[in-house]
């Protein structure tokens, strides 16, 4: 499982960068095990299978985090999304197509995060 956690850690760090970086800090200091669980259980497998593009990964985990309305989690994804080669207009077409099935107030949620996002990184 060490591997697998290794390896975990290694891949969240070339999708997200500093940006992933900073978000892990507080789990990965106050709570590793859950850290731990995470990369090695989403990072270091499940993230790493071919069977779908590393966009579509990321389409999929944003979609979901949206209809969930787990907000907190949505900047990380960008930031991957943006580092797998998705760009801001294709994120935005994700959200708008999302609208109908979630709800405008979910989507302005969620773009919220975007625009913090992007301001945060560039």
């Amino acid at each position: 499982m060490t591997d697998n956690i290794n390896s975990g850690f290694k891949h969240f760090s070339n999708l997200s960068g500093d940006y992933g970086a900073k978000a892990m800090a507080p789990i990965k200091e106050h709570f590793p095990e859950l850290a731990e669980f995470i990369m090695g259980n989403a990072y270091g497998d499940i993230f790493q299978r071919t069977t779908i593009g590393a966009d579509w990964k990321e389409i999929a985990v944003i979609s979901s985090l949206i209809t969930m309305g787990q907000f907190e989690q949505l900047g990380v994804h960008y930031v991957m999304a943006l580092r797998v080669g998705m760009t801001v207009d294709q994120i935005k077409g994700i959200l708008l197509h999302l609208v109908p099935c979630v709800g405008a107030p979910r989507i302005i949620s969620a773009f919220n995060v975007l625009l913090s996002t992007l301001e945060e990184i560039q």
